[in-house]
């Protein structure tokens, strides 16, 4: 018995480090209905034109799962800006760092791209197995130590122009002030259609997701999620192993608690 409650214990913890979310606001200090769920609701278009099946705050990938990622097999993913509104928005910049070393990073958007610019509101990020960082076919001059990689939030401001932005807020939140998680994760689910400014409507397939940032530390923000909103596609997340690890522990113990009772 002693065996079956600590197993179910740390299958507990396990299961609570997964399910852990931000809660996100729809009226933040831009306005009534301009947070994150209205913005993805804005772009559907099908099967419920101004309805997404998408919950924003009961679907988001846990922490644990959206801090790193890998592109697939294409070698490939593109990056598309989706909205911003943030009073920051001239300045807030979007990119990916190396793993290993956050210091490491590439910018993908500059304070002075926009959401509403035609191809320029695209960016494709490319990764060879030297480490090569590319952006748009184009060596970035920066290498990464490994396929892995996370996303970040920076900011220009203050930087002369055409200087990357430095990094803010990371999408491992462990990097963050008090560990805070300023990126929501939200995957496709091959239902809805969506129409981003500027391009045909299509699909939100699985392996496309949104990523949506607070540019104020959460505790001080207004938690709406709208300040910088990107897709990108032809990912896929990398769980972090301490979530893994501890996940797989609570199911070998409860495995070894039912072995032990039937015996």
């Amino acid at each position: 018995m002693k065996l079956t409650t600590i197993a179910a214990a740390v299958a507990l913890s396990a299961w609570t480090v997964s399910a852990n979310a931000v809660v996100i606001e729809d009226d933040g200090h831009d306005g009534a209905g301009t947070g994150l769920q209205s913005v993805i609701d804005g772009l559907t278009v099908a099967p419920n034109d101004g309805v997404s099946s998408v919950d924003v705050n009961t679907d988001q990938l846990s922490d644990g799962k959206d801090s790193y990622w890998n592109v697939t097999a294409s070698g490939a993913s593109v990056s598309t800006f989706v909205m911003e509104i943030a009073g920051l928005a001239g300045s807030n910049t979007f990119g990916v760092y190396d793993r290993r070393n956050p210091n490491n990073y590439v910018e993908l958007f500059s304070g002075s791209d926009t959401y509403d610019d035609d191809f320029n509101s695209q960016k494709t990020l490319g990764l060879l197995n030297d480490g090569s960082v590319g952006i748009n076919g184009i060596d970035s001059g920066v290498d990464f130590s490994g396929k892995t990689f996370g996303y970040y939030l920076g900011s220009s401001k203050g930087m002369a122009e055409g200087e990357w932005g430095t990094p803010v807020y990371f999408s491992d939140s462990l990097l963050n002030p008090g560990e805070s998680d300023q990126m929501v994760a939200l995957q496709g689910n091959d239902t809805d259609y969506l129409e981003i400014d500027g391009f045909f409507d299509g699909k939100w397939t699985d392996n496309e997701f949104i990523l949506a940032w607070e540019d104020i530390l959460y505790k001080d923000s207004d938690k709406d999620f709208n300040d910088l909103v990107v897709m990108v596609e032809s990912v896929v997340p990398v769980p972090e192993p301490g979530t893994l690890a501890l996940l797989g522990l609570g199911l070998v113990g409860l495995g070894a608690a039912r072995r032990r009772h039937k015996a």
